[in-house]
């Protein structure tokens, strides 16, 4: 039998080869590729398929800001990102960029480098800049949205082995000094950030992506470059001036399809006056000027919180030229539905941003397919060509980012459903099976009362869903007390059922990933548990404080210090749970949260330490300290793994070891693709239990598989799960 794949263009016949290797079984996700246990025999399948993109633009918008996102990305993160896409028959890719803001206070942003705002003048080749304000991307030694500055080598319960260096980010913000940074080191920033954009959005470009990236209108003058051309309020002229500069320099640095501009987050939930929208539609209007004036080396468009002003939100678009494209996240976090205002614009390209998940709820599983579904839906039909996914994480949203990818190919043939939410079951069973190797009723039942079903709480502010277990506290992810109680804890009783389950699983493959949702809903449960724990104690701490001599101390002997110990035993239950199933960058940055937000800023657990002593009169004992060393099962941990090379790349990954053993070493062990013998290349020590090992292209020049050889003492340990029989693979271009 003969099958032929055949397409209108290269990406099309691309998409037709990923879609037949769907047909066989294997599944694509932003974190990489699930290939089956169970091996079949290989016969050409009889197949008969046609497609079509419903939208023209597909992609994702991962957001900067946490930790859990592309903050902590690599050259190579991003570019496995941007291929995982393309596997997803995918093809947009675009960032937004935090300004500089005055009086920060401990919570919110600061500025960051993916775009720098200054004058053509301070513009040297290759995008290098000769003068620069502070910026950053996220790293351990600094206290943006909430968070307090903690050096890794405190974390407890053997967190800290995961990480490299005491000041961790990206590699650009690891030896930086404290904020704002020096003048040479916020340069060095600006440059480092532009080298990997250009060697990331090439790379993109080379596999077809439109690229977007952009900060928010009105222009936001950095302080010091204010200083430095002597700007108070900046005219008209002054304000071409800088967008000339920072589109002169995005030309010089990285190759870009769209700069986006972004109304600001205010605008979605609070009065906006005419001032401020015609200032905001003015500046939109310069910076288009700019780009005309420079023969518009990439388009303008527009994004935001929301579509446009309160009073209107399509009011732009009469204003505005046709040739900019509308786009705007999902109002109330995703909660509310796409913005109705698309309907109302005509003429020119729409891009619907619905939420893949939220950041309250930042450090726990979401499930929203059946929400992305609809929203993908109303985007079709209020006319969208564009539909992209704003999200931090990669694998704990995998549902989510599959479920949108599929929709952007098929939500055209849906039948309407008068409901928030669109039905789930036959995604479910498509995923579950190929999850976990099995077909099971239950575990589809399971995923699909678990999935959506969100309420707003009032226009603009999301409310609650099955799955919320944390909150909003100064910054995303924080334990949920006002929600923590024995009803939120009592959602979580379809643990026994996953775990009943369990023992079916087989496969190391299926049993991996089973295990990493089921351990995934177990640290959900944990974080209300342990919100839980803290209220008590809160509450038998003001009882005891209202007492008085004997009966003081009684209370605090035989019902606060207790709690305070039981307490410190939930937060290692949480821990250790969240160290069981880390396997990306993203729940890496979850034990930062973890950390430096709940534990060091909010002092969700050492937080009442100094009311109890003053009370009891002593120190608190050792059992309501957390232990610093790892107590649970080692493991190897790589969180990216490149499944697509250009032919001069070279082979670079990280290996991190979750051990206490007291020697650590290993081994990749590599040959071509469904070749017979191997080679191995030993693993560089770096610092703690993180390793690299580096293939430069010359060693390869095809593709190859590789699997990671740890030794711990006397114990072998192997990545991936599924090594020797599935190993780990990469394709050279």
């Amino acid at each position: 039998m003969q099958l032929t794949i055949a397409g209108g263009s290269p990406r099309a016949i691309l998409y037709g080869a990923y879609e037949l290797a769907e047909q066989l079984g294997v599944r694509f996700y932003l974190h990489g590729d699930v290939v089956p246990d169970e091996k079949i025999p290989f016969n050409i399948p009889s197949l008969n398929i046609s497609k079509k993109p419903v939208f023209e633009r597909r992609g994702i918008q991962p957001f900067h800001d946490f930790p859990e996102g592309p903050d902590w990305w690599s050259e190579q993160d991003y570019k496995s990102v941007v291929a995982q896409l393309a596997k997803m028959k995918m093809n947009f890719v675009g960032f937004h960029t935090y300004p500089e803001r005055e009086n920060f206070n401990g919570t919110g942003y600061k500025a960051e480098p993916l775009v720098w705002i200054g004058k053509e003048e301070d513009i040297e080749d290759g995008g290098r800049v000769k003068a620069a304000y502070p910026v950053l991307h996220f790293h351990t030694n600094d206290s943006t949205w909430g968070y307090r500055a903690t050096p890794t080598s405190q974390f407890a319960l053997g967190a800290t082995q995961l990480f490299e260096t005491d000041n961790y980010g990206a590699d650009y913000m690891k030896e930086i000094s404290n904020w704002p940074h020096t003048e040479d080191e916020n340069k060095k920033i600006f440059e480092e950030v532009g080298v990997l954009f250009r060697e990331v959005l090439e790379y993109a470009r080379q596999l077809g992506f439109t690229t977007c990236v952009g900060t928010e209108t009105p222009l936001v003058v950095p302080e010091q470059m204010a200083a430095r051309y002597r700007i108070n309020k900046p005219s008209d002229e002054q304000i071409k001036e800088l967008y000339k500069g920072i589109f002169s320099r995005i030309g010089q640095t990285y190759p870009l399809d769209y700069y986006w501009l972004w109304t600001p987050e205010i605008w979605t939930w609070s009065e906006v006056s005419d001032e401020v929208v015609q200032k905001t539609q003015k500046d939109i209007q310069l910076a288009n000027e700019v780009l005309d004036e420079m023969g518009n080396p990439f388009g303008l468009a527009t994004c935001g919180w929301v579509l446009g002003p309160p009073k209107d939100r399509a009011q732009f678009d009469s204003v505005l030229p046709k040739s900019i494209p509308f786009s705007c996240i999902n109002r109330a976090l995703g909660y509310a539905p796409v913005e109705p205002g698309f309907q109302a614009i005509e003429g020119r390209e729409k891009w619907a941003i619905p939420w893949m998940e939220d950041d309250p709820d930042m450090i726990t599983a979401q499930l929203w397919v059946g929400r992305l579904r609809k929203d993908a839906q109303d985007a079709f039909r209020y006319g969208c060509n564009g539909l992209l996914g704003i999200h931090w994480r990669t694998r704990i949203i995998g549902p989510n980012v599959s479920a949108l990818a599929k929709a952007a190919w098929e939500c055209d043939g849906w039948q309407a459903e008068n409901s928030r939410d669109l039905s789930t079951a036959d995604f479910y069973k498509d995923w579950t099976k190929s999850q976990f190797g099995i077909e099971s009723a239950e575990l589809v039942e399971i995923f699909t009362a678990l999935d959506s079903k969100g309420n707003l709480l009032a226009e603009g502010h999301k409310g609650d869903a099955p799955l919320n277990a944390t909150e909003w506290v100064m910054g995303p992810g924080a334990l949920c007390l006002k929600g923590a109680d024995s009803s939120r804890l009592a959602r979580y009783d379809f643990i026994a059922q996953l775990e009943a389950i369990a023992p079916g699983i087989s496969g190391e493959g299926n049993k991996e990933r089973y295990n990493y949702w089921l351990n995934s809903f177990r640290f959900n449960r944990a974080t209300v548990a342990t919100a839980l724990a803290y209220r008590q104690l809160d509450s038998l701490i003001n009882v005891a404080a209202k007492a008085n001599g004997e009966v003081q101390f009684e209370l605090v002997q035989q019902q606060v210090l207790p709690k305070r110990t039981e307490l410190a035993k939930k937060w290692t239950e949480m821990t250790n749970l969240m160290l069981a199933k880390v396997t990306t960058n993203g729940e890496l940055g979850n034990l930062a949260n973890l950390e430096m937000h709940s534990k060091n800023k909010l002092g969700y657990l050492t937080g009442l330490d100094g009311k109890i002593e003053k009370m009891s009169g002593t120190k608190l004992p050792e059992d309501a300290n957390l232990a610093m060393d790892f107590r649970g099962t080692d493991r190897v941990l790589v969180f990216t793994n490149p499944s697509v090379l250009q032919s001069d790349d070279e082979f670079h990954i990280r290996v991190r070891v979750l051990s206490n053993a007291s020697q650590i070493s290993g081994v990749l062990k590599w040959k071509p693709l469904a070749g017979s013998s191997y080679q191995e290349i030993p693993l560089r020590h770096m610092a703690r239990n993180v390793f690299e090992v580096l293939l430069p292209a010359s060693s390869f020049g095809e593709d190859f598989e590789y699997y990671i050889e740890v030794n711990a003492d006397e114990k072998s340990l192997v990545y991936p799960a599924t090594a020797k029989s599935i190993n780990c693979s990469t394709l050279v271009l």
